[in-house]
């Protein structure tokens, strides 16, 4: 099956889209953080260092980075907290290889190989759950947010960074028409193949707007739900605790 048929057809399927996710991450880690980079016009590590300055203070931590890629909110995490655990978590086997090369040495990290909705980790395990670009490439969101409840200490808090949508239809066009021309580009270029980037469009289109997100939060039981949005509303981090 071709990447253009799958991406049609795999996002309201959560087997398909895991698969998906799988294939499309294990093509695109030898220059995912780099193309990070170039489609946030530098952006993207800004944005990573504002979500991890919104998280309280803490001594030693335990954290866990859902979708941690190749891990750079696991360095954000261990700069803020010196004294951390830090658990990255991800899907494919080539963004942990680049990981663990990059933090090697480092006692306080760990990798771990699983899907961000089945993750594995003991209940209220995490202090701190983090993810960059990771509840919309969840398999299934209400099964994803579940997750991070499930892990979460009371009272712990959770930070996510993603691609925002807007609540504007007017508004969500063109999000869409930006986006897939900009990723379509990069992905001719970088893959020699647009669909690899424009899954992100796409993906976004089955993903809640921002009210509706912070509406989903708020049903899942979760507190304090704030958000900043970067880029002119492009990207957005949105910040939430389990109750007590």
């Amino acid at each position: 099956m071709t990447l253009k048929l799958r991406l049609r057809d795999h996002l309201s399927d959560p087997a398909k889209k895991r698969a998906f996710n799988e294939a499309v991450f294990e093509e695109v880690a030898p220059t995912y953080r780099i193309v990070n980079r170039v489609l946030s016009f530098g952006r993207d590590a800004a944005w990573k260092k504002h979500l991890v300055r919104s998280l309280p203070d803490a001594d030693s931590p335990a954290c866990v980075d859902l979708a941690c890629g190749t891990g750079d909110l696991v360095a954000l995490l261990l700069r803020r907290y010196p004294n951390a655990r830090v658990t990255g978590v991800d899907l494919t086997r080539g963004m942990l290889d680049r990981a663990r090369a990059r933090f090697q040495d480092d006692p306080r990290v760990t990798f771990l190989q699983a899907d961000l909705c089945q993750s594995g980790l003991p209940d209220a395990s995490a202090d701190i759950v983090t993810g960059g670009y990771a509840l919309r490439n969840a398999p299934d969101l209400d099964t994803a947010l579940a997750e991070v409840r499930r892990i979460l200490k009371p009272g712990g808090h959770a930070a996510f960074l993603d691609f925002s949508k807007p609540e504007s239809p007017a508004l969500q066009k063109v999000e869409a028409a930006l986006l897939k021309a900009w990723c379509g580009f990069w992905g001719f270029v970088v893959h020699g193949n647009p669909e690899v980037y424009t899954y992100v469009p796409a993906s976004l289109a089955h993903f809640p707007n921002t009210a509706e997100l912070r509406r989903l939060l708020g049903q899942r039981g979760f507190q304090d739900i704030r958000s900043r949005r970067f880029f002119a509303g492009v990207t957005e981090g949105v910040t939430f605790r389990k109750p007590a």
